[in-house]
């Protein structure tokens, strides 16, 4: 009698059963491209950590589970370790060095995957050349590749110097309105929010009636303004008031940076900072800052002069320099700012821009005394 093939081979399986012939079982694929196992998994929502496996398919958390079933082509015993989502660092100025170190190790290997860069006011877009949107320099960063995921806000000093420039004057009403133009086009090619950078110029020259109407176009998004405050020492509970009244005048959340309380002898200020703030949020103002964990801190030597004596820009600055007439208040209010941060041993060289300098500058940052690391 004439079988078929497949009969043949289902009757020839049964055979070889019977007569014990071990089957033959081919390997099963993988499931899953990475697996964590064993890890007290922290998922960011503040519950206590769990111990549980986590499989990664196409580059995304597939599953969670305590026991995770198939196998990764990679495998990772993180039995003794935590595993949390990737850490965001709000306040980054990663945009000034991602191009030349695009692995960005330096955050990588703390856990952070995602920087907000466009901080204290300045930001790569808009430009003098007329580039308004963040798309180009996005699509750049994504050549690179670069290893963290970046956010961008837009910063406010950077569009007052493309359209007023570096003088200490009001914006006319065509210039206001070109800056909240360019505000616009930079919300709308994906900035996260605004920033502002208050002591430092040209945005140290924006008046209030200005910050609140470039901070408008944030409100309809829930976008946030952050801000360097326009004082962090002496007159610092004056800045908060300042960065209250912009947030409330423009309707949108607001994020104080890098809050400190600078100088021993505005320590005890620390509870009236607090008390502004929460004050503020009770009122149901959306407010948040943040603080960063260590004394040290960086910025450009220029912090040290006096705003005034930089209206104008570098040449301008120069030219007060050689004045006699004006050169002895500039280096009375310079060492008065130095005197505050403790004297010049605690003002140190740690980069410059001529290759001619670099030799015997110091890769340290200078230190602010606080009353809590900030």
């Amino acid at each position: 009698m004439a079988i078929s093939r497949r009969e043949f081979l289902a009757g020839a399986g049964a055979g070889f059963a019977a007569f014990g012939v071990p089957s033959i079982r081919l390997p099963a694929a993988p499931s899953w491209d990475l697996v964590l196992r064993g890890g007290t998994v922290f998922d960011g929502t503040g519950t206590p950590g769990k111990l549980m496996d986590i499989g990664v398919r196409a580059g995304r958390i597939a599953a969670l589970g305590a026991s995770l079933k198939g196998r990764g082509k990679d495998e990772i015993d993180a039995r003794g370790l935590a595993v949390s989502p990737g850490f965001i660092d709000i306040h980054s100025h990663g945009d000034g060095s991602l191009t030349a170190d695009p692995r960005a190790e330096s955050v990588i290997r703390q856990g952070v995957t995602t920087i907000v860069v466009g901080q204290d006011g300045s930001s790569r877009v808009p430009t003098r050349n007329g580039d308004t949107s963040f798309v180009p320099w996005r699509r750049r960063l994504e050549k690179l590749p670069a290893a963290v995921n970046v956010a961008t806000m837009v910063g406010l000093g950077t569009v007052r110097r493309v359209v007023v420039g570096e003088d200490d004057r009001p914006a006319t009403r065509a210039e206001l309105a070109r800056m909240v133009a360019l505000v616009e086009a930079g919300l709308a090619s994906g900035a996260c929010g605004a920033s502002t950078g208050l002591e430092y110029t040209p945005g140290a020259f924006a008046r209030l009636d200005e910050l609140i109407a470039l901070c408008r176009p944030l409100a309809r998004r829930r976008l946030p303004y952050a801000t360097h405050m326009r004082n962090e020492d002496d007159r610092l509970i004056e800045a908060i008031d300042e960065a209250i009244a912009v947030a409330r005048g423009a309707r949108c959340p607001l994020q104080i940076s890098h809050l400190k309380t600078g100088g021993t002898r505005n320590w005890p200020r620390i509870d009236a900072v607090f008390g502004r703030i929460e004050s503020a949020a009770a009122s149901g103002l959306d407010l948040t800052f943040d603080r960063y964990p260590y004394i040290a801190w960086a910025t450009g030597l220029t912090n040290l002069f006096p705003v005034w004596a930089l209206d104008g820009g570098g040449d301008a600055f120069l030219k007060r320099l050689d004045d006699a007439q004006v050169a002895p208040r500039i280096r009375t209010e310079s060492l008065d700012k130095v005197a505050l941060v403790g004297g010049w041993h605690n003002v140190q060289l740690s980069n410059v821009e001529a290759d001619a300098d670099k030799d015997g500058c110091f890769h340290v940052l200078g230190t602010l005394p606080s009353n809590d690391p900030a």
